[in-house]
């Protein structure tokens, strides 16, 4: 059988791609984070406050980890639930073309006659 919806696959195909950009990004930033939480350890930033201790670049690093994985996750499954919807079509057509050709095998070549109902009582 021909595939169809091309333009859906391939928007799958993107989805599952930003997925993996999306993770790599996500785990390069929060490495980031971690590396620039223990560089910067004892500076004092804005207004005082102490962001740049080693706790805060550990606690960055797992928030970000954990919001990577979770768009990862995300995007992952949207890509696959377009390839899952294309399959749910693939399969209704292919049953409905089989269904077709097992139903026109059984028809009879020329059309029964009625059975005729005399009305002599």
């Amino acid at each position: 059988m021909d595939r169809r919806f091309t333009a859906l696959r391939v928007i799958g195909t993107v989805f599952k791609i930003l997925a993996w950009v999306s993770l790599i990004l996500g785990i390069i930033a929060a490495v980031g984070m971690l590396i620039v939480g223990f560089t910067l350890s004892g500076q004092s930033g804005l207004l005082g406050l102490e962001l740049g201790s080693s706790l805060a670049g550990i606690a960055i690093f797992v928030v970000l980890l954990i919001i990577a994985v979770f768009g990862f996750l995300t995007l992952y499954a949207i890509g696959e639930s377009v390839y899952l919807f294309l399959s749910i079509e693939e399969s209704t057509r292919r049953t409905a073309y089989l269904a077709q050709q097992q139903y026109t095998s059984y028809q009879a070549p020329y059309p029964s006659p009625e059975p005729r109902m005399d009305q002599d009582s």
